[in-house]
């Protein structure tokens, strides 16, 4: 076999592995576009962790029609009051299970709560406390 075609050959695992790899990636901002499109936003353990603490009351509950993982996204209007400060209106999507959603229609409206210590927008609530 003459030398040319022999270095062809020993490229082509780089090659494909190269394709391999575009096509994941792509696939992965694919997945992340669509995640951040639907606009549900958690704080990390450690934004959790450093928090502050809160309640929020549900005003009132939207289906977006976006399903994640099986949980369905719903866009909740919240009054949120701080245990350190005054309180404020703020919106957030999240997702949750039908044990969750269930607990929000049968009337709780009051969930235990994390506000982020950067940005009071970010609100993390705890469906399940």
């Amino acid at each position: 076999m003459p030398e040319s075609n022999t270095r062809r050959f020993n490229r082509l695992p780089i090659l494909i592995g190269a394709g391999v790899l575009a096509f994941l990636g792509c696939i992965g901002g694919f997945i992340w576009l669509i995640y951040t499109s639907i606009g549900v936003d958690h704080l990390s353990d450690e934004e959790i962790r450093d928090g502050r603490p809160c309640t929020a009351a549900v005003l009132s509950v939207q289906d977006t029609g976006s399903i994640i993982n099986d949980k369905t996204v719903y866009e909740f209007e919240l009054q949120v009051q701080p245990s350190d400060g005054a309180g404020y209106a703020a919106t957030i999507r999240d997702s949750l299970n039908s044990v969750q959603a269930g607990r929000v229609g049968a009337g709780t409206t009051e969930f235990q709560c994390v506000i982020d210590r950067d940005d009071a927008s970010r609100v993390e609530v705890f469906w399940s406390a």
